[in-house]
C-alpha cells in the first residue's frame, strides 16, 4: 500500500476508535449517600441522583462503578446491591466492601447525540478513505 495513504488512514482509524469509546456515555461522580439511593431497598423504574453537574436519572440498566479509596473500580447493578452503614454487598459481582473503603461511585448516562455523531463520522470517514484509496491507487493495464 502507498505510504501516503497509510499516513492518512492510520490516524483516522485511531481517531474513530478513541471517539467510539468516549462518545457513548457521559460519566458523573456521585457520593456514597447518593449511591445508597440506588441500593436494593429503593427499587423503582428510575431514581434521580444529584451529581456535581446536576440531577441524573438512573435506571436498572444504567452502568455504575464503585470507586474505592485505593482507586480500584468495581461494577455494581442498580437496585441489586445493599449499602449499609458498615458494608457494600453486590451478590451479582461477588463483591463485599467495607463502607469506609468506598470513596464514591460513577454513573454512566447514555449520550445519544454523541453516539450518533460517532456513527455518522465513522461512516463518512470510511467513505472518504475509500474515495482516497480509489483516487490515489491509479490504474494498471497489465495482464496476468
Amino acid at each position: 500500500m502507498n505510504r501516503t495513504i497509510t499516513r492518512w488512514i492510520t490516524p483516522l482509524v485511531l481517531l474513530c476508535f478513541s471517539a467510539l469509546t468516549a462518545g457513548c456515555y457521559n460519566k458523573y461522580t456521585i457520593t456514597t449517600d447518593e449511591l445508597e439511593k440506588l441500593s436494593s431497598g429503593n427499587i423503582a423504574e428510575t431514581v434521580t441522583v444529584e451529581t456535581d453537574s446536576g440531577p441524573v436519572e438512573v435506571r436498572a440498566t444504567t452502568p455504575i462503578e464503585v470507586v474505592t479509596n485505593d482507586g480500584r473500580r468495581h461494577a455494581v447493578t442498580p437496585f441489586n446491591f445493599a449499602l449499609s452503614s458498615q458494608q457494600l454487598v453486590a451478590p451479582d459481582y461477588d463483591l463485599l466492601l467495607a463502607r469506609d473503603q468506598v470513596e464514591n461511585a460513577r454513573v454512566s448516562e447514555f449520550n445519544k447525540g454523541a453516539t450518533i455523531g460517532v456513527i455518522v463520522g465513522s461512516v463518512l470517514a470510511a467513505a472518504g478513505a475509500f474515495v482516497a484509496v480509489s483516487v490515489l491507487a491509479g490504474s494498471s493495464n497489465e495482464e496476468f
